[in-house]
């Protein structure tokens, strides 16, 4: 048994952020308990194992091309905390937020500042023998990407008695079509995926876990989510890490707060929002021409339990014009969605993929330019 988690975002959050006495903030530390979590249950899980191993899929740090030291530090600390008490050890791939560059290399990659006896860090592919996992890093090229699958495959195939890697799973960090409803194909199909042999596939990168079926196939192909809502772009998703065995999957979901839009549910009983609001990060629409209107929707909300809350004040006037439009425009759909099908519409792009790619990097940066 292993467990797997990805695009963990360590950073030194200011959004919603507070700081502990140790110099830590609030939301640092949750990803760190969360962390000290799953190396907890694997053990509790998996008490005969004397080398508990848990593989973080990539997009360990944030901030492309630099690490904060007070984030990097908290880290190495919890990763021996962790190593000292369950006796984990850690095996980790660079996703694209790891990276200075736009593939993986050691030098470049801002998780090699992690390697130590416990830490097996990898840019180039690697393979677990004892727990048949094969593991790749980062390409920026779906096609390459493709081809290295292709090869690790073919390669197993020849290396193992049975012939196959039916007893395999593979480990990637790249974008699965079709995880999240409205974002661009890059050419990674489930359906491809699902035909490589493999007992599982999974692969972090995007923000949201979710299992597609194997149909015909063998392989089962599993998006692994992240370990925590990072911003208003996780709304909807499902966050949290995955404890692997040969015969199961499980799932344990995020303890920590979730980021929650009520504008963009189409549909609710009001008597449920204090069950969606209470200890998340809460952001709601609401028609208000004056600040004590404003303040007082977020003291209803802060009442229920809500651990932050954002109000978008809309002027009366203006909704009264709109109508119905302001409740249902987009309702359940992200800005990355919106903005994918404004790309896809645009005529004249000779590449609405990468268009749309460069668009999704530039709206995680501004989410996150206050931090």
């Amino acid at each position: 048994m292993y467990a797997l988690m990805a695009d963990l975002h360590m950073h030194q959050w200011s959004a919603f952020a507070s700081m502990n006495p140790d110099g830590v903030n609030n939301r640092l530390r949750g990803l760190l308990d969360e962390i000290e979590r799953a190396c907890k249950e694997l053990s509790q899980a998996n008490d005969t194992d004397t080398n508990p191993t848990v593989i973080m899929a990539g997009d360990v740090f944030h901030v492309r091309g630099s690490v904060n030291p007070v984030v990097l530090n908290s880290l190495i600390d919890c990763l021996a905390a962790c190593h000292k008490q369950y006796g984990t050890r850690f095996v980790i791939i660079p996703g694209n937020h790891d990276l200075a560059g736009r593939d993986s290399e050691r030098l470049g990659s801002a998780v090699t500042a992690l390697e130590c006896d416990y830490v097996t860090v990898t840019a180039d592919t690697l393979t677990l023998s004892e727990h048949k996992v094969a593991m790749i890093p980062w390409h920026e090229s779906t096609e390459s990407l493709k081809a290295e699958i292709l090869r690790v495959r073919d390669e197993l195939v020849g290396s193992t008695t049975e012939g196959s890697v039916v007893d395999w799973d593979l480990v990637l960090h790249a974008p699965i079509d079709g995880v999240i409803d409205g974002l661009p194909s890059h050419g990674l199909d489930p359906a491809w995926l699902s035909e490589t042999g493999f007992r599982r596939v999974y692969s972090g990168h995007y923000h949201n876990h979710k299992v597609f079926p194997a149909g015909l196939a063998v392989t089962e192909v599993v998006s692994i989510g992240a370990l925590a809502h990072h911003t208003w772009s996780d709304v909807g998703t499902k966050a949290g890490f995955l404890l692997v065995d040969e015969d199961t999957m499980t799932w344990r979901k995020s303890h920590l707060p979730q980021f929650v839009d009520l504008s963009q549910l189409v549909a609710f009983d009001p008597n449920d929002v204090p069950l969606l609001v209470d200890g998340n990060y809460v952001r709601v629409r609401v028609e208000a021409d004056k600040s004590k209107e404003v303040e007082t929707a977020r003291k209803e909300l802060m009442d229920m339990g809500a651990m932050a809350v954002l109000v978008q004040a809309m002027p009366k006037a203006a909704a009264v014009r709109a109508g119905a439009t302001v409740a249902t425009v987009n309702a359940g759909a992200s800005l990355e969605a919106s903005v994918s099908e404004f790309i896809k519409g645009m005529t004249g792009l000779a590449d609405s993929t990468r268009v749309a790619t460069a668009a999704m990097d530039v709206l995680a940066s501004v989410e996150t330019s206050g931090d």
